[in-house]
Protein backbone atom coordinates (compact mmCIF):
# COMPACT_ATOMS: atom_id res chain seq x y z
CA UNK A 1 0.00 0.00 0.00
CA UNK A 2 1.44 3.26 -0.87
CA UNK A 3 2.36 6.05 1.73
CA UNK A 4 -1.33 8.40 0.92
CA UNK A 5 -3.18 5.07 0.72
CA UNK A 6 -1.95 4.24 4.19
CA UNK A 7 -2.80 7.66 5.78
CA UNK A 8 -5.72 7.91 4.36
CA UNK A 9 -7.18 4.11 5.05
CA UNK A 10 -5.46 3.86 8.78
CA UNK A 11 -4.11 7.51 9.92
CA UNK A 12 -5.82 8.81 12.46
CA UNK A 13 -5.70 12.85 13.42
CA UNK A 14 -3.00 13.66 15.48
CA UNK A 15 -2.64 10.22 16.77
CA UNK A 16 -1.05 7.99 13.86
CA UNK A 17 0.92 9.02 10.66
CA UNK A 18 2.80 7.39 8.16
CA UNK A 19 5.74 8.14 7.02
CA UNK A 20 8.73 7.35 4.65
CA UNK A 21 12.47 7.16 6.39
CA UNK A 22 15.52 5.72 4.23
CA UNK A 23 13.82 2.14 3.22
CA UNK A 24 11.29 2.17 5.40
CA UNK A 25 7.97 3.12 6.19
CA UNK A 26 6.96 4.22 9.57
CA UNK A 27 4.45 4.49 12.02
CA UNK A 28 4.83 7.86 13.74
CA UNK A 29 1.94 7.14 16.95
CA UNK A 30 1.22 9.75 19.54
CA UNK A 31 -0.90 8.65 22.32
CA UNK A 32 -2.11 10.64 25.49
CA UNK A 33 0.36 9.10 27.61
CA UNK A 34 3.07 8.15 25.47
CA UNK A 35 5.00 8.49 21.88
CA UNK A 36 6.33 5.88 19.76
CA UNK A 37 7.62 4.88 16.09
CA UNK A 38 7.18 1.33 14.42
CA UNK A 39 8.65 0.24 11.47
CA UNK A 40 6.66 -1.93 8.99
CA UNK A 41 9.66 -3.28 7.89
CA UNK A 42 10.21 -6.48 10.52
CA UNK A 43 6.99 -4.87 12.40
CA UNK A 44 9.50 -3.62 14.84
CA UNK A 45 9.26 -0.93 17.46
CA UNK A 46 11.79 1.76 17.37
CA UNK A 47 10.94 3.76 20.31
CA UNK A 48 8.64 4.33 23.19
CA UNK A 49 8.81 7.24 25.40
CA UNK A 50 6.28 8.43 27.73
CA UNK A 51 4.89 11.77 28.11
CA UNK A 52 8.15 14.24 29.78
CA UNK A 53 10.24 11.16 30.25
CA UNK A 54 13.01 9.48 28.56
CA UNK A 55 13.02 6.90 25.98
CA UNK A 56 12.21 3.13 27.36
CA UNK A 57 13.93 1.79 24.27
CA UNK A 58 17.68 1.62 22.67
CA UNK A 59 18.03 2.08 19.39
CA UNK A 60 21.77 1.96 17.91
CA UNK A 61 22.65 5.41 16.21
CA UNK A 62 25.04 2.95 13.70
CA UNK A 63 22.08 0.79 13.13
CA UNK A 64 21.87 -0.48 9.44
CA UNK A 65 18.25 0.82 7.56
CA UNK A 66 18.36 -1.38 4.08
CA UNK A 67 16.62 -4.47 2.97
CA UNK A 68 18.25 -7.92 3.98
CA UNK A 69 19.68 -6.28 6.90
CA UNK A 70 18.35 -6.17 10.68
CA UNK A 71 18.15 -3.31 12.89
CA UNK A 72 20.08 -2.66 15.74
CA UNK A 73 17.69 -1.72 18.85
CA UNK A 74 14.46 -1.44 19.15
CA UNK A 75 12.09 -4.45 19.95
CA UNK A 76 13.14 -6.58 17.18
CA UNK A 77 10.66 -9.73 16.20
CA UNK A 78 12.70 -12.94 16.67
CA UNK A 79 10.40 -15.66 14.11
CA UNK A 80 9.49 -18.21 13.40
CA UNK A 81 13.32 -19.73 15.16
CA UNK A 82 15.45 -17.98 17.34
CA UNK A 83 19.17 -17.48 17.50
CA UNK A 84 20.93 -19.80 13.96
CA UNK A 85 18.35 -22.28 12.19
CA UNK A 86 18.68 -25.43 13.97
CA UNK A 87 19.61 -27.30 10.46
CA UNK A 88 20.92 -24.61 8.35
CA UNK A 89 23.40 -21.98 9.17
CA UNK A 90 23.03 -20.42 6.12
CA UNK A 91 19.12 -18.72 6.34
CA UNK A 92 18.83 -15.23 8.34
CA UNK A 93 19.47 -15.74 11.91
CA UNK A 94 16.56 -15.05 14.73
CA UNK A 95 14.46 -15.95 11.76
CA UNK A 96 12.65 -13.77 8.21
CA UNK A 97 10.20 -12.11 10.08
CA UNK A 98 12.53 -8.74 11.79
CA UNK A 99 13.80 -8.63 7.52
CA UNK A 100 10.33 -8.82 5.91
CA UNK A 101 7.62 -6.31 4.99
CA UNK A 102 4.28 -6.25 7.10
CA UNK A 103 1.31 -5.17 6.12
CA UNK A 104 -1.43 -2.35 8.38
CA UNK A 105 -4.68 -4.51 9.07
CA UNK A 106 -5.98 -2.08 11.32
CA UNK A 107 -6.00 0.95 13.77
CA UNK A 108 -7.37 2.35 15.93
CA UNK A 109 -8.17 4.86 19.15
CA UNK A 110 -9.63 4.46 22.50
CA UNK A 111 -9.43 5.87 25.89
CA UNK A 112 -6.33 7.20 25.67
CA UNK A 113 -4.44 4.36 24.07
CA UNK A 114 -3.79 3.64 20.05
CA UNK A 115 -3.69 0.42 18.59
CA UNK A 116 -2.25 -0.88 15.68
CA UNK A 117 -2.51 -4.50 14.41
CA UNK A 118 0.03 -5.66 11.32
CA UNK A 119 0.22 -9.20 9.36
CA UNK A 120 2.37 -11.29 7.72
CA UNK A 121 1.43 -14.55 5.69
CA UNK A 122 3.18 -17.24 3.76
CA UNK A 123 4.87 -16.10 0.55
CA UNK A 124 6.71 -17.43 -2.33
CA UNK A 125 9.49 -16.03 -0.83
CA UNK A 126 8.73 -17.31 2.99
CA UNK A 127 8.34 -21.03 1.75
CA UNK A 128 11.91 -20.75 0.15
CA UNK A 129 12.98 -20.24 4.04
CA UNK A 130 10.58 -21.97 5.99
CA UNK A 131 7.94 -24.69 3.99
CA UNK A 132 4.64 -23.86 5.93
CA UNK A 133 1.67 -22.00 5.35
CA UNK A 134 1.32 -19.30 8.61
CA UNK A 135 -0.62 -15.91 9.11
CA UNK A 136 1.23 -14.25 11.95
CA UNK A 137 -0.08 -10.87 13.80
CA UNK A 138 1.78 -8.13 15.66
CA UNK A 139 -0.95 -6.18 17.41
CA UNK A 140 0.79 -2.90 19.36
CA UNK A 141 -1.22 -1.07 21.92
CA UNK A 142 0.42 2.22 22.50
CA UNK A 143 -0.72 4.12 26.15
CA UNK A 144 0.95 4.05 29.32
CA UNK A 145 2.34 1.13 29.26
CA UNK A 146 3.78 -0.51 25.55
CA UNK A 147 1.99 -3.91 24.89
CA UNK A 148 2.99 -6.54 21.53
CA UNK A 149 1.65 -9.65 21.04
CA UNK A 150 2.57 -11.67 18.38
CA UNK A 151 -0.06 -14.40 17.41
CA UNK A 152 0.83 -17.19 15.00
CA UNK A 153 -1.37 -19.21 13.19
CA UNK A 154 -1.12 -22.57 11.44
CA UNK A 155 -3.24 -22.27 8.04
CA UNK A 156 -1.06 -25.40 6.82
CA UNK A 157 -2.44 -28.66 6.89
CA UNK A 158 0.39 -30.40 9.31
CA UNK A 159 1.72 -29.18 12.37
CA UNK A 160 5.07 -27.05 12.49
CA UNK A 161 6.69 -26.11 15.53
CA UNK A 162 8.25 -22.19 16.27
CA UNK A 163 10.70 -20.73 18.67
CA UNK A 164 10.90 -17.13 19.04
CA UNK A 165 11.14 -14.17 20.99
CA UNK A 166 10.35 -10.00 21.06
CA UNK A 167 14.19 -9.14 21.70
CA UNK A 168 13.95 -6.11 23.81
CA UNK A 169 16.23 -3.80 23.72
CA UNK A 170 15.75 -1.44 26.77
CA UNK A 171 17.63 2.12 26.87
CA UNK A 172 19.74 2.48 29.81
CA UNK A 173 21.80 4.53 32.11
CA UNK A 174 24.63 2.87 32.52
CA UNK A 175 24.88 -1.27 32.00
CA UNK A 176 27.51 -1.63 34.87
CA UNK A 177 24.94 0.29 37.50
CA UNK A 178 21.66 -1.58 36.50
CA UNK A 179 20.28 -4.09 38.26
CA UNK A 180 17.64 -6.88 37.19
CA UNK A 181 14.69 -8.08 39.54
CA UNK A 182 13.11 -11.09 39.04
CA UNK A 183 15.49 -13.93 38.17
CA UNK A 184 16.16 -15.25 41.59
CA UNK A 185 16.16 -19.22 41.76
CA UNK A 186 15.49 -19.51 38.49
CA UNK A 187 17.85 -22.00 36.41
CA UNK A 188 19.46 -20.30 32.88
CA UNK A 189 21.84 -21.27 30.74
CA UNK A 190 24.72 -19.23 30.32
CA UNK A 191 25.59 -19.44 26.44
CA UNK A 192 28.84 -16.76 27.24
CA UNK A 193 30.26 -19.73 29.85
CA UNK A 194 28.59 -22.79 28.41
CA UNK A 195 26.99 -23.86 31.33
CA UNK A 196 24.20 -24.28 33.20
CA UNK A 197 23.57 -22.60 36.76
CA UNK A 198 20.89 -21.54 39.24
CA UNK A 199 20.80 -17.73 40.23
CA UNK A 200 21.03 -17.43 43.91
CA UNK A 201 21.76 -13.44 43.82
CA UNK A 202 18.14 -11.87 44.65
CA UNK A 203 19.04 -9.07 41.76
CA UNK A 204 21.31 -9.79 38.81
CA UNK A 205 24.26 -7.12 37.94
CA UNK A 206 25.72 -7.03 34.35
CA UNK A 207 29.53 -7.43 34.14
CA UNK A 208 30.98 -7.52 30.72
CA UNK A 209 29.20 -10.30 28.10
CA UNK A 210 26.05 -11.29 29.45
CA UNK A 211 23.60 -14.55 27.66
CA UNK A 212 21.36 -16.39 29.56
CA UNK A 213 18.37 -18.28 28.74
CA UNK A 214 16.20 -18.41 32.13
CA UNK A 215 13.75 -21.41 31.40
CA UNK A 216 10.32 -22.45 32.73
CA UNK A 217 9.70 -18.63 34.35
CA UNK A 218 6.70 -16.71 33.43
CA UNK A 219 7.80 -13.96 36.27
CA UNK A 220 7.92 -9.91 35.86
CA UNK A 221 11.58 -8.51 35.43
CA UNK A 222 12.19 -5.50 36.90
CA UNK A 223 15.13 -3.55 35.65
CA UNK A 224 16.36 -0.77 38.26
CA UNK A 225 18.19 2.51 37.16
CA UNK A 226 19.69 4.37 39.51
CA UNK A 227 20.97 7.07 37.46
CA UNK A 228 17.39 7.27 35.34
CA UNK A 229 15.43 7.48 39.03
CA UNK A 230 13.57 4.90 37.30
CA UNK A 231 12.57 1.07 36.94
CA UNK A 232 11.78 -0.67 33.89
CA UNK A 233 8.64 -3.19 34.33
CA UNK A 234 8.83 -6.25 31.67
CA UNK A 235 5.51 -8.70 32.09
CA UNK A 236 5.57 -11.49 29.35
CA UNK A 237 2.67 -14.03 28.55
CA UNK A 238 2.73 -17.55 26.33
CA UNK A 239 6.59 -17.38 27.37
CA UNK A 240 8.63 -19.52 29.78
CA UNK A 241 11.90 -18.84 28.82
CA UNK A 242 13.37 -15.03 29.68
CA UNK A 243 16.63 -13.68 27.71
CA UNK A 244 19.34 -11.18 29.66
CA UNK A 245 21.44 -10.25 26.92
CA UNK A 246 24.04 -7.47 26.45
CA UNK A 247 27.65 -7.68 24.26
CA UNK A 248 29.62 -6.39 26.37
CA UNK A 249 33.11 -4.78 25.11
CA UNK A 250 34.65 -6.89 23.11
CA UNK A 251 31.77 -8.61 21.53
CA UNK A 252 30.37 -4.99 20.91
CA UNK A 253 33.74 -3.42 19.42
CA UNK A 254 33.10 -6.26 16.55
CA UNK A 255 29.99 -5.33 15.62
CA UNK A 256 29.61 -2.65 13.08
CA UNK A 257 25.98 -1.65 13.62
CA UNK A 258 26.80 -0.56 17.45
CA UNK A 259 28.07 2.60 18.37
CA UNK A 260 30.89 3.15 20.26
CA UNK A 261 30.34 2.29 23.95
CA UNK A 262 26.80 2.14 22.80
CA UNK A 263 26.60 -1.29 24.71
CA UNK A 264 26.54 0.42 28.04
CA UNK A 265 23.31 2.39 27.51
CA UNK A 266 21.49 -1.07 26.25
CA UNK A 267 19.99 -4.29 28.22
CA UNK A 268 17.71 -7.03 26.83
CA UNK A 269 15.43 -8.49 28.10
CA UNK A 270 13.49 -10.67 26.00
CA UNK A 271 10.07 -12.61 26.54
CA UNK A 272 10.97 -15.75 24.71
CA UNK A 273 10.11 -19.25 23.21
CA UNK A 274 13.06 -21.90 22.78
CA UNK A 275 14.83 -24.73 24.39
CA UNK A 276 12.17 -26.45 26.26
CA UNK A 277 9.69 -23.79 25.37
CA UNK A 278 9.53 -24.51 21.75
CA UNK A 279 5.93 -24.32 20.75
CA UNK A 280 4.27 -26.67 18.30
CA UNK A 281 1.08 -25.67 16.98
CA UNK A 282 -1.35 -27.83 15.06
CA UNK A 283 -3.34 -26.76 11.87
CA UNK A 284 -6.03 -24.11 12.19
CA UNK A 285 -4.58 -23.78 16.04
CA UNK A 286 -2.52 -20.80 17.36
CA UNK A 287 0.01 -19.29 19.66
CA UNK A 288 0.38 -15.82 20.93
CA UNK A 289 3.80 -14.71 23.02
CA UNK A 290 3.47 -10.83 24.37
CA UNK A 291 5.17 -8.63 26.22
CA UNK A 292 4.54 -5.28 28.72
CA UNK A 293 7.05 -2.61 29.23
CA UNK A 294 6.24 -0.27 31.72
CA UNK A 295 7.94 2.85 34.21
CA UNK A 296 8.01 3.10 37.49
CA UNK A 297 9.82 6.43 38.47
CA UNK A 298 12.00 5.87 41.69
Amino acid sequence: MLLDELNNTYGIDNQLTFSKEKHMIIANIESEYASAKLSLYGAQVLSFTPKEERNLIFLSKEAFYQNGKAIRGGIPICWPWFGAHPENKDLPSHGFARLSNWEVIQTSSSKGEIQIKLQLKNSKATEVLWPYKFETQVSLTIGKSLKIKLTTVNKDDKAFTITGALHSYLNISDSEKVKVEGLENIQYRDDVLHVKSLQKESLLSIKGQVDRQYFDTSKTCIVHDPDYKRKIQIDKEGSQITVIWNPGDELAAKMTDLGNKEYQNMLCVEAANNMNDAITIKPNESHSLATQISMILD
